[in-house]
């Protein structure tokens, strides 16, 4: 290993990343100026390092006016609140970057592979579906031509890591255009079973796995995701999967499946948790809890992340325990999402207007049960994670979820993680959580009634054993570990 961890074969190579979302988003500050607000979380956090390391390059989708001013190139600086590295943005025509992403990554892929279409209604594939295929296919093209434009500082090949379902077919595009590429893709998204695979057109679904086929190593967050993944490729002609050793035979290589959860960073979110900003935020819902007890969700409002399940098992705790009616409170700080397309924006009224009639039946003067906040307020966020009773985690599917893990690393009062058995996370801290099957109200109901009726021992331990799995599980061995994977590929043929 080197100092920066990444394998010392590998760290002679350059490091370029693709993704369609940047590391920084470029807005105006008040006097006008263009000026760079780094991207938070985990991803943004372990790829920038990695990239520093290397003195890499990151090249992302210009997503609004002030990224397209800055299409072309620019060198990030600390002075900029990022890892010094080179980004480069990616400029598109806005109508075809809308059927790219909301056509296609937001209202095909992103349903399909998080189980979300009703299937007796939708979906309808037509002529609008193939026009915006043809702009995701666009897209991705040229992603892999910018990536092949670039020429290594040194003889080896690049390692390219390319992010995410936004970007599926550029494995095999930019392995077209540099056969010796060393290549790796690592979806963050669940990926979906066989037969809801099968719902997608012949010719999509043979074009996304010779896409992502045209990696040296497919990655994912969980076991699960990754047998979805080869056992959709038992259907590809052509492919021979190996189930036992998770690699897959395509024209004449082997390509690797991995497994690689990634984790949080304990020590930055320990460093923002304790700005005056979050104590503020502390002290305001101390107030509004008035010593009741404090069962917390926090999400981006998303059909997958199951906000009304999640109210309606609340609501099934309250009329199950009647004890607990002015003692326990629901807070629900949403982050808005995807507000461009239309069935999160009803789905989020259906939530708003379910929590207020669970206030009007069950609450009075005093007490009411839900509070529902729907902005983006990372400070509130943070605060709840501290002083949480019981932290609500029930996605319909999710690749990973890091709500579990930032919850459990912040809790200062023992409080217990509910999470749902189709989150990435749940194989990493099963030992510790209460698991429950997302569709089952009545079960997350008595889930939550079992952490507030637990013993003070029982939380101690399962608040503890969940904070260690994850600092055990290291944010920087997360892309070493892809890279080294990555320096084992031999390119047979």
């Amino acid at each position: 290993m080197t100092n920066s961890g990444v394998p010392a074969p590998v760290a002679k190579r350059q490091i370029v990343v693709a993704s369609n979302r940047g590391p920084v988003a470029f807005v105006r500050d008040p006097d006008g100026q263009v000026v760079a607000r780094r991207g938070g979380g985990g991803l943004v956090s372990a790829l920038s390092g990695a990239l520093q390391a290397s003195g890499g390059l990151w090249i992302a989708s210009a997503m609004s006016p002030e990224d397209r001013e800055r299409a072309g190139g620019v060198h990030l600086d600390p002075a900029m609140g990022a890892a010094g590295h080179d980004l480069r943005y990616l400029s598109f025509d806005p109508r075809m970057y809308d059927r790219f992403y909301n056509g296609i990554s937001n209202r095909v892929l992103w349903f399909v592979h998080h189980a979300l279409w009703d299937l007796p209604r939708m979906p309808r594939w037509d002529r609008a579906t193939d026009r915006a295929w043809a702009s995701y296919r666009r897209v991705n093209e040229e992603f892999a031509e910018a990536l092949a434009e670039e020429d290594a500082p040194t003889k080896a090949e690049p390692a390219y890591l390319v992010q995410d379902y936004h970007l599926s077919l550029v494995p095999a595009l930019l392995r077209a255009r540099r056969p010796n590429a060393r290549i790796a893709h690592f979806s963050h998204i669940p990926f979906a079973d066989p037969e809801a695979f099968r719902t997608l057109p012949a010719a999509m679904r043979i074009e996304l796995l010779s896409g992502l086929l045209g990696a040296d190593v497919v990655g994912f967050h969980s076991e699960r995701w990754a047998e979805n993944f080869m056992r959709c490729c038992h259907d590809l002609p052509g492919a021979t999967v190996n189930l036992r050793d998770r690699s897959v035979r395509w024209h004449g290589r082997r390509v690797l499946v991995r497994l690689y959860p990634i984790s949080v960073d304990p020590a930055a979110l320990k460093e923002q948790a304790a700005s005056e900003e979050v104590a503020a935020a502390e002290r305001r819902i101390g107030r509004w809890l008035g010593g009741a007890r404090l069962v917390l969700r926090v999400d981006r409002t998303d059909l997958s992340k199951n906000i009304l399940r999640g109210f309606l098992a609340f609501e099934g705790f309250l009329l199950r325990n009647r004890r607990w009616r002015g003692r326990a409170k629901h807070l629900a700080l949403l982050n808005p999402s995807r507000e461009s397309v239309p069935e999160y924006r009803g789905y989020v009224k259906d939530c708003l207007r379910t929590a207020e009639r669970i206030n009007a039946e069950l609450g009075d003067e005093r007490w009411q049960p839900i509070r529902v906040q729907v902005q983006d307020d990372y400070s509130s966020a943070l605060a709840g994670f501290g002083i949480y009773d019981v932290l609500l985690v029930n996605p319909v599917r999710d690749g990973m979820n890091l709500v579990a893990k930032e919850g459990a690393v912040l809790n200062t009062r023992d409080g217990v993680v509910v999470l749902s058995e189709n989150a990435g996370a749940y194989p990493e801290l099963r030992p510790h959580v209460l698991a429950v099957n997302p569709f089952d109200v009545g079960a997350t109901a008595e889930a939550i009634a079992t952490v507030l009726d637990m013993d003070a021992d029982e939380r101690r331990r399962r608040a503890g054993g969940t904070r260690e799995a994850v600092v055990r599980n290291r944010l920087e061995d997360w892309v070493p570990s892809q890279l080294a994977d990555l320096e084992m590929v031999t390119h047979d043929r």
